[in-house]
């Protein structure tokens, strides 16, 4: 591997309130020291820059094209065209500085084999977490994806496929989706006994299991059956949102995570009292100290794969977040929530994925667009082209 010294940027560890002006030494594909330059031949001055950990996106979809013709397009992929798809979104994550992706819903063979083509280098990504075809009822949200088991036996069985195949996650549809005709939002998809007996084998078998849910019921059955997560957390319910305080008191008190796919496509939402009372429900959750990540559930119609650095922004301004607060959601505390301890933090001995961005986004969080460089291992795999 290469080595590499970084020199003349400011550096945000990941934690800190502040970024320090300092220089970073790279080796065999880890942090060796901050503030003590090696004389590697590779050194680049970085003035006017900051460097901060990789960014991670805790909700993505790279089968899927982000457009609204999405699952016309989808249903006419053949599994060579869909990987193809899928690398080449993974590649514009990495160009935009997100290093490390968990996938939540694509058919599990191809997602494990993009997963490792990622790894080996047969192909250029993110680290990728995934979870494959989700499990969801006959005729569920996403079924398409091949993910279908009904009953406390039939989801074990779904369980033990999955991690038989290789999967990093387990993810269950706890409601219906929107993009899933004849489903129901606002209906729970399963019961208490049939979750528990998901997350039962899941650990049993080593893995975590984060559940989709939008409507209420649904959020407060996976709640009681105790998942490990819970993307979205929107408390839809008929006419508008059904949420009090002691929701976000159980889902805290349980640490239970909440991955709260806020994207871009939030701008789009007219500016009334439903979207006042989404940013209301959001900042209560963080108020509780509930273990929030940042995720967009990318790829989904309006939601680009590599827009994270703009959600981010959306984010802080909905739950009145710091800039330094919001950024924490995407590194470090996205790393402890997935269980990754080798990456969100910048310190000696932990792994060198890094973004290097002109300006300083613990102070202005567009800088995150102006992305310079991305590390991955240690290894340069991105230089923007020269303005």
């Amino acid at each position: 591997m290469t080595d590499f010294t970084l020199t003349g940027a400011q550096i945000w560890d990941g934690v800190a309130d502040n970024p320090v002006a300092a220089s970073l030494t790279l080796h065999d594909g880890l942090i060796t020291s901050v503030d003590s330059p090696s004389s590697s031949a590779n050194s680049l001055d970085l003035a006017g820059c900051t460097i901060i950990p990789g960014l991670i996106e805790g909700h993505a979809h790279l089968c899927f094209n982000a457009a609204s013709d999405w699952r016309a397009v989808y249903d006419a992929d053949t599994p060579a065209t869909m990987a193809l798809r899928m690398a080449q979104n993974g590649r514009r994550m990495l160009e935009a500085g997100i290093t490390t992706v968990r996938d939540l819903g694509a058919p599990t063979a191809l997602s494990i084999e993009i997963r490792e083509a990622f790894a080996s280098g047969l192909a250029t990504g993110p680290r990728l977490l995934v979870a494959g075809a989700p499990i969801t009822t006959t005729g569920g949200h996403c079924w398409f994806m091949g993910g279908e088991a009904d009953g406390e036996l039939g989801i074990r069985k779904a369980v033990r496929e999955h991690v038989k195949a290789g999967v990093d996650w387990i993810k269950v549809m706890a409601t219906g989706g929107n993009m899933t005709p004849r489903t129901n939002t606002f209906a729970p998809q399963f019961t208490v006994p049939e979750l528990r007996a998901c997350i039962e084998e899941a650990h049993r078998l080593r893995r975590k299991v984060t559940a989709h849910a939008h409507g209420s019921v649904g959020i407060r059955v996976a709640t009681e059956a105790g998942v490990d997560m819970i993307e979205h957390c929107s408390f839809t319910a008929p006419g508008g949102y059904d949420y009090e305080p002691a929701d976000g008191a159980r889902i805290a008190a349980a640490q239970i995570g909440v991955s709260p796919t806020i994207s871009i496509g939030y701008l789009r939402w007219p500016d009334d009292g439903l979207r006042k009372r989404r940013a209301e429900i959001m900042r209560d959750l963080l108020a509780q100290n509930c273990n929030v990540l940042m995720s967009t559930d990318c790829g989904i119609p309006g939601v680009p794969h590599e827009a994270l650095g703009a959600a981010i922004k959306v984010l802080a301004d909905m739950s009145e977040l710091t800039p330094v607060e919001a950024l924490r959601l995407a590194t470090s505390t996205s790393a402890r929530l997935l269980d990754l301890p080798d990456r969100g933090v910048i310190a000696p001995g932990r792994g060198a994925d890094l973004l290097i961005v002109q300006g300083d986004p613990t102070k202005d969080l567009s800088a995150l667009e102006r992305v310079r460089y991305v590390f991955k291992g240690g290894q340069l795999v991105y230089t923007a082209p020269a303005q």
